[in-house]
């Protein structure tokens, strides 16, 4: 019997075990199990708490389909959440090991269900491996991809995790999950991509919509929230200080000089027991990602 926990970040929701609890497990098939709608417990991703070496914390990060990512804004909002209320760290502000790196969390306002959490997100790459190179300088971005006969203009960086982002003038469902599917799986993304479109409202508000590799259509996406922002500002002139409307809620997005800022709730759902069984294959070698 797993011992588990469920929250949700502004509709972005998380099965959340302790790493002693699934000895002998394959992280990976776990989470594929663990994350189905109709035969387990039903959520956007699983998360194990780690100790850490380097850190005060460690979080590990499993999307639905089973593939580790390297981080999720949403998805740490809850982590922090969660281990302040477990007792596994002594202070609302404390510093957790991502595969995107050590980044630091501050519980600001909390109540035993919900908790507003603030997380420095780190600083965009506009150069990294897993974003196309097809620029002088590297970048990719305001680049013409051609999707079954069509041009789209789209930008893509590196903010936690591989992020490429689409404006538009509506958000539109039917389109964000066709136009969504076909980004991802594009020959220029070998490590696919998350998609996200935005809508640029005014200079303090967009409205965003993310079809997140893994999953498909979320409710919310806080890394692609903070891309979705972060290019705003610099394609379209918005401020630093930006809410972004998702189908979940509302997130607080502050660009500074050492990273980009994210405030947003996380908020338990409930509490469990799993039935599981597996033959011991040992855990998913993280280092191999």
């Amino acid at each position: 019997m797993l011992k588990f926990c469920k929250y949700q970040g502004t509709g972005n929701d998380f099965i959340i075990v302790k790493q002693s609890e699934i000895d002998g497990v394959t992280y990976s098939s776990l989470a594929k199990n663990v994350c189905d709608r109709r035969f387990g417990i039903g959520a956007d991703g699983m998360i194990v708490v780690a100790p850490s070496t380097v850190a005060d914390i460690r979080m590990i990060f499993y999307n639905a389909d089973g593939s580790i990512a390297t981080m999720c804004g949403n998805g740490i909002r809850c982590f922090a959440k969660y281990v302040y209320d477990h007792g596994l760290v002594g202070q609302t502000s404390f510093s957790v090991e991502t595969l995107a790196g050590v980044l630091t969390v501050e519980l600001v306002s909390m109540t035993n269900e919900e908790s507003n959490v603030r997380v420095n997100m780190g600083c965009p790459c506009y150069v990294h491996p897993a974003v196309p190179k097809v620029t002088s300088d590297g970048k990719f971005i305001n680049q013409t991809i051609e999707l079954e006969g069509e041009p789209y203009t789209i930008s893509s960086l590196f903010i936690g995790t591989i992020h490429t982002v689409m404006f538009v003038s509506e958000i539109d469902e039917k389109m964000a999950t066709h136009l969504g599917e076909l980004i991802e799986n594009h020959a220029m993304y070998p490590q696919k991509t998350n998609v996200n479109f935005c809508r640029v409202i005014d200079p303090h508000h967009i409205e965003v919509l993310t079809w997140e590799k893994g999953v498909g259509l979320t409710l919310a996406c806080g890394t692609g929230s903070a891309a979705c922002a972060v290019l705003s500002k610099q394609l379209y002139q918005c401020d630093q200080s930006i809410t972004v409307s998702i189908k979940g809620g509302t997130l607080l997005m502050e660009q500074e000089e050492d990273g980009v800022y994210m405030t947003g709730p996380a908020r338990l759902i409930c509490t469990g027991q799993y039935v599981y069984e597996e033959s011991p294959q040992g855990e998913q070698d993280l280092d191999s990602f």
